[in-house]
């Protein structure tokens, strides 16, 4: 009895230590974990778990008089909200630190809206990396939601539902099958897919010969091949027989230096490729690696952020960014490995989002082979490709030796390239898509050279490749359709509907995918033109900047639906 006595005098002690307590709110019960060991018992910290509200699940939820959304509860959250707002009421004020972006906006907007009948200091604090410094400068900074992004976001929402409440059931009527629906971006990505597979389809392939010399200069040997492809087949024979024994004279040989820069390192779009072509993970998969990897994961006992935030359309890095990875340079590597200025790399054009810097590293010290073992083996593949990048982007150049040879035979012309690295630079950490070419001799305008051996080789004109998930997100984000941190959903999305499938890496669409898409562009060939879906992007855009509203986009959207919602209804 004593004992439970003191228990429950402890758990009072505790709880009324608790009181008064600011209450700092995140989405995630991961981060929330994160913060508050950084944060040290001053403060509260909960999850709300994602949303708290959103639009009904099995009705449109938008009045199409007004455009007003009709938000409700999400399922199971009304427990959670009852217990945040009781923790609330004991706390002097309240910081709402969702992600960075426009969800996290309307996440700390609706939270904002319940907890402001509480009459409590709501304010909104930015986490652009989870480590203990900028947690503290951020929650010493509060500032206000930005109503513009929820605008934003809320635009988004409802031209999602507009286009898959209205248009899907049209799609049930023309086709029998479970699961059809329609999506503004969902469906532009089918597109895509769609057309390159019946490029291939109807690609008929042309054959063309080049002819391949062998040639030998001292100990060096080099292949160069005809300039021009020959269409012809009899006359490629011709010319390969009337070769034989004959000199191969040189008439242009240049020998240059080239440097060439590092990459960026890695934002959204191009993380997502790069873990794609590299380490074979899909979008989705590399976006619930990366999000761990950002709200912080356990090493040696303590919770560490490893990543700057992970959904970002910018390869800018801040001036902090920058110094932290050129001293681990200096300090790891030889002298000429660190070029005398750092690169920040500016702001990429078109839509960057705020102040988001690229994704690197917080820690460059913490190393991938340092975290070997003590995290799941995946995180470490992704952390290696985010950490590699960013480092090599504060390296020096990697230098090259190119050099280029024309040669003539019998009125023939012959070329050959080579390239020789002579300094590794950036390339030493970031090793991917390099390309060295075979040794050519130094030579000189008018040399006579032999064949060693001529070989007449048939090839033929190819198809475009099928999309993989790596080049479909280069390829949207190109055209300006969706936004990056969208990308992994739209995928996983064609999948579940049964929509495309994988062909190795490639993704090919079903028959149902290609009906689907068949029917919806008899009936909207507007609403999935590319050239909409961009725009519309940038209408989005123009709602966070504060020069488009909310009411005009969607009554906009909505006159240009509805004509075509009625003719298609009727057919």
């Amino acid at each position: 009895m004593g004992g439970m006595a003191k228990k429950s005098k402890s758990k009072k002690k505790k709880e009324k230590a608790e009181k008064g307590k600011p209450l700092l709110l995140v989405e995630s019960p991961t981060k929330a974990r994160t913060l508050a060991q950084y944060l040290r018992g001053k403060f509260v910290v909960l999850a709300s778990k994602g949303h708290i509200k959103d639009l009904p699940p099995k009705e449109l939820g938008v009045d199409l008089e007004t455009f007003e959304p009709r938000y409700e509860f999400i399922r199971g959250k009304g427990k959670t909200l009852a217990f945040i707002k009781k923790v609330a009421r004991e706390s002097d004020y309240i910081l709402i630190g969702s992600d960075p972006d426009r969800e996290g906006e309307a996440i700390a907007y609706h939270l904002a809206e319940e907890l402001k009948k509480l009459k409590k200091p709501v304010k909104r604090v930015l986490f652009y990396e989870i480590t203990p410094d900028a947690v503290r400068e951020a929650v010493e900074n509060p500032t206000e939601i930005d109503e513009k992004k929820v605008e934003a976001q809320k635009a988004r929402r409802v031209l999602d539902r507009l286009v898959g409440y209205l248009i899907s059931p049209i799609l049930w009527k023309k086709i029998k099958g479970w699961g059809l629906s329609a999506g503004r971006v969902q469906t532009a990505a089918l597109r895509l897919i769609v057309e390159r597979e019946r490029e291939i389809r109807e690609f008929k392939p042309q054959p063309f010969w080049h002819i391949y010399a062998q040639l030998k200069k001292g100990r060096s040997r080099f292949t160069a091949r005809t300039v021009k492809e020959f269409k012809d087949e009899k006359r490629a024979k011709e010319t390969y027989e009337n070769l034989k024994g004959k000199d191969f004279t040189v008439v242009k040989y240049e020998k240059k230096e080239v440097k060439q820069s590092p990459p960026a390192p890695l934002k959204t779009s191009t993380l997502q490729q790069v873990a794609n072509t590299v380490l074979g993970f899909s979008a989705e998969k590399t976006m619930q690696l990366a999000q761990k990897l950002f709200e912080g994961v356990e090493i040696d006992g303590k919770r560490v952020g490893l990543i700057t935030y992970h959904r970002t359309d910018s390869t800018r890095l801040s001036r902090k960014g920058v110094n932290l990875l050129r001293r681990y340079v200096k300090e790891h590597f030889p002298e000429e490995y660190l070029p005398t200025r750092g690169r920040t790399f500016g702001r990429d054009r078109g839509n960057v989002q705020g102040a988001h810097e690229a994704i690197r590293p917080t820690y460059p010290d913490i190393t991938p082979d340092s975290l070997k073992g003590k995290i799941d083996d995946d995180l470490v593949k992704l952390y290696d490709i985010i950490w590699r990048r960013a480092i090599a982007s504060q390296m020096a150049p990697l230098r090259y030796e190119k050099r280029e040879v024309v040669l003539e035979a019998d009125g023939v012309k012959f070329k050959a390239e080579g390239r020789k690295i002579t300094f590794d630079g950036w390339s030493r950490v970031w090793p991917y898509n390099l390309r060295e070419g075979e040794e050519i001799p130094d030579l000189k305008e008018g040399e006579k050279l032999k064949a060693e051996k001529l070989e007449l080789v048939r090839d033929e004109t190819k198809p475009p490749p099928r999309y993989t998930q790596a080049s479909l997100v280069e390829t949207l984000e190109k055209l300006g359709i969706g936004r990056p941190s969208t990308y992994a959903t739209i995928i996983s999305t064609l999948f579940r509907r049964k929509y495309v499938y994988r062909r190795g890496k490639a993704l090919a669409p079903t028959e149902r995918g290609e009906k689907v898409l068949d029917e919806l562009l008899k009936d909207f060939p507007d609403i999935f033109e590319y050239e909409f879906t961009a725009k519309m992007e940038e209408n989005l855009d123009r709602i966070e900047e504060g020069k488009e509203t909310y009411d005009h986009l969607i009554k906009e959207f909505y006159k240009s639906l509805k004509p075509k919602l009625d003719k298609a209804s009727k057919s």
